[in-house]
């Protein structure tokens, strides 16, 4: 595989994501014959290829010695097929980087992620909690971003009742961030989940950063679920981008005591910008997702005899 190759191009000036992907299957894995590759596709100096080259043999190293496994998107055994549908000005990573199961992204069954305001109401906690709960119930993975707030709650309803986390991270996967989440983060991987970045190591977060991580958590997932949020941050990004990528999307519906409250004001933005459905418990998600392509049609009677604790 030709991942040292995509990550030393990405080491270059001037060649994104989008570049790198145009030639993600043509890009040379032998080191002479991608120093001629890139002097004749990009017009690189020697020296520049040189230096980008062994800069992504150091990236390679840090990764073996921090358990990290840097995985290409040309690489159809472990890329995740999900990330496919990850396109436009933005489109899906040329590497990914990841600590922990790598089946974990290649689930065959549902994937949900679990999104929300760093500053939920209790109502808030209890719908991303529960719905974290109800998907380790029933074996499906949840996909959030280990932030403050919705993120790490639903992150512990899935783990306290058995399930599989992803956490999306938005910096390399030498660090947790943040730190006081470093405990759960070793649980997830414990747990048969995983880190996920599209950063290398040593690599630290930016605004831009936690915005692009947003649309990996959608692409990563098969639905969206929103547990609460305000009229800004990031589940924004998120929902924008589940719906750029066909995914569905689902708000738990506030408590006619909360709807003016500031951490709900974003909900109805979403459902009526980014055409999602609202849901008030497991019960409803239930309904709305047994028809899924990835619940095949031999599975409809489990699908109707999952549990139902909220």
């Amino acid at each position: 595989m030709n991942v040292t190759s995509l990550i030393a191009l990405q080491r270059f000036k001037g060649i994104g994501r989008t570049k790198a992907l145009k030639v993600a299957s043509e890009v040379p894995s032998d080191p002479l014959e991608f120093k001629d590759y890139v002097e004749l596709k990009f017009s690189r100096r020697a020296m520049e290829t040189r230096l980008a080259w062994d800069r992504a043999l150091r990236i390679i190293e840090q990764c073996e010695k921090l358990g990290i496994h840097p995985v290409a998107v040309t690489d159809d055994t472990c890329y995740p097929d999900r990330l496919h549908s990850i396109q436009g000005k933005k489109p899906k990573p040329p590497v990914l980087y990841i600590k922990g199961s790598i089946d974990a992204l290649r689930h065959d069954s549902v994937v949900v992620a679990i999104v929300g305001t760093r500053n939920p109401t209790e109502n808030g906690i209890n719908a991303a909690y529960g719905f974290g709960k109800f998907a380790a119930t029933n074996h499906i993975p949840v996909v959030s971003g280990l932030a403050y707030g919705c993120d790490v709650v639903s992150h512990r309803g899935c783990l306290e009742h058995g399930g599989i986390a992803i956490a999306v991270m938005a910096h390399g996967l030498d660090i947790v961030y943040p730190p006081e989440h470093l405990k759960l983060a070793d649980q997830i991987i414990e747990q048969n989940g995983c880190l996920v970045s599209e950063y290398p190591p040593g690599t630290k977060s930016a605004r831009w950063t936690f915005v692009d991580r947003d649309r990996i958590q959608s692409g990563l997932s098969d639905f969206v679920i929103v547990a609460q949020t305000g009229k800004h941050g990031g589940t924004h990004h998120t929902a924008k981008a589940a719906q750029e990528q066909g995914r569905k999307i689902f708000c738990v519906e506030p408590q006619e005591s909360e709807t003016d409250h500031p951490s709900v004001e974003g909900m109805y933005d979403i459902i009526n910008n980014q055409g999602a459905e609202w849901i008030t418990n497991p019960e409803d998600l239930l309904l709305k997702i047994s028809g899924h392509d990835r619940i095949s049609q031999g599975d409809n009677t489990e699908v109707r005899q999952l549990e139902l604790e909220f």
